[in-house]
């Protein structure tokens, strides 16, 4: 019911925003991706069909006035959906991939209402999308396989700046207070994101630089993730040299809750004998490398990437006395293909591999209650996942 009521009101808006092309411009735009997708995990085998495979289905208005020569106001508002099912993406959001206002001016673009992280490679960001051939997207391939933080996130209740462009330089800013439908929840409980970056452009040259911090300490319920704040250091770049196109990317993290889609979310409840363990994030290193090479009337994209994570944390007995004492260390490593063809302006036909390698060690002290060593022992595990995927993709 709620995911019809919104799709009733989402028909309506754009009914009544199309008509209004005489107070400005307005642009209905959209994207609908379909495929199938083959996986194997483990020992076990998936076949099904994907939606979003390579960029997610959407529907959207662009709205730009021009107010005067140095002034001009716009709006977007991007609504996603599931194009094998028609269902909306996010049964929350009207308009969950994108929401925002801005204004253009000689001074630069300034921007609040909900859009992407600055690390991230969705709508707004300007890291994660830009280090890879594949993005974020492109399933298993995705760089996000790797690169940890906020990298695959939307915002609610962002600021946003970009500065004009400075001698080939642009620089951004971007702040939170409030990240995920928490608009009741006082400002000193909510969980808040806050970033700068820069990127530089000159010939085929692009260079960017992004730090981002996520504010987690605070949580609507006491009894919730209350873990240290967490922050990512990102540099990376391309370079076209025509008919091939380099991609670079390394990220330090410290502190985030998992290692890229490697390991699982360490978010927990910060009490009982577990409270360190749920609460304790990693530092991580991670680097991506790919490329873009022009092949038979279309692009023959190639990347690999791996990342490795280390934390130490303490678990406890009931009584609140050590128990063991842990270390526990994350890698992985990725390689995709893909292959991108264009049967005209707005339609694509698509087919990609991949390959994600996990691996996850924990070794433990445990310690007596005098805190001497009692003994040690080590447990882990090894995962692989292939995936293939063919699809096509249409604009409009």
């Amino acid at each position: 019911m709620k995911n019809f009521k919104l799709s009733v009101l989402a028909s309506a808006a754009l009914l009544a925003l199309t008509g209004a092309t005489q107070a400005a411009d307005v642009e209905v735009y959209g994207l609908i991706d379909q495929g199938l997708k083959v996986t194997r995990d483990g020992g076990e085998n998936t076949f099904e069909m994907n939606a979003g495979q390579i960029s997610g289905s959407r529907v959207g208005l662009r709205i730009k006035e021009d107010i005067s020569p140095d002034l001009k106001v716009y709006v977007n508002l991007e609504n996603g959906f599931d194009a094998d099912t028609g269902a909306m993406a996010d049964e929350d959001r009207l308009f969950n991939r994108n929401s925002v206002i801005g204004l253009e001016t000689k001074y630069g673009t300034f921007e609040a209402g909900r859009t992407g992280a600055l690390v991230a490679g969705v709508t707004g960001g300007i890291f994660a999308g830009k280090v890879s051939p594949f993005g974020i997207t492109w399933q298993e391939a995705q760089s996000s396989q790797i690169l940890s933080g906020a990298v695959g996130t939307r915002l609610d209740n962002v600021i946003r700046y970009e500065s004009p462009k400075l001698a080939g330089f642009n620089f951004y800013a971007e702040a939170s207070n409030g990240i995920a439908l928490d608009d009741s929840v006082s400002s000193s409980r909510k969980d808040r994101y806050a970033a700068v970056g820069a990127t530089y452009k000159n010939g085929p040259l692009m260079v960017v630089a992004v730090v981002d911090r996520m504010f987690t300490k605070n949580a609507s319920d006491a009894s919730a993730f209350l873990g240290d704040d967490y922050s990512t250091f990102n540099l990376g770049g391309t370079y076209d040299f025509g008919p091939v196109k380099m991609f670079l990317g390394y990220q330090y993290g410290d502190g985030v809750i998992r290692v890229g889609k490697i390991s699982s979310s360490v978010k927990g409840e910060n009490t009982g004998v577990d409270r360190e363990e749920n609460t304790t994030g990693y530092d991580t290193h991670a680097v991506v490398l790919g490329a873009n090479i022009d092949l038979l009337g279309g692009t023959l994209k190639t990347a690999g990437g791996y990342v490795k994570g280390e934390r130490d944390y303490d678990t406890y007995r009931n009584d609140g006395t050590l128990r063991y004492k842990n270390s526990n260390d994350v890698e992985g490593w990725q390689i995709g293909i893909g292959y991108l063809y264009p049967l005209s302006k707005r339609t694509d036909l698509y087919a990609g591999a991949a390959y994600v390698h996990k691996k996850d060690t924990t070794d433990s002290d445990n310690i007596g209650r005098d805190g001497s060593l009692i003994g040690t022992a080590s447990e882990g595990s090894n995962e692989n996942i292939r995936s293939f995927i063919i699809g096509m993709r249409h604009k409009f």
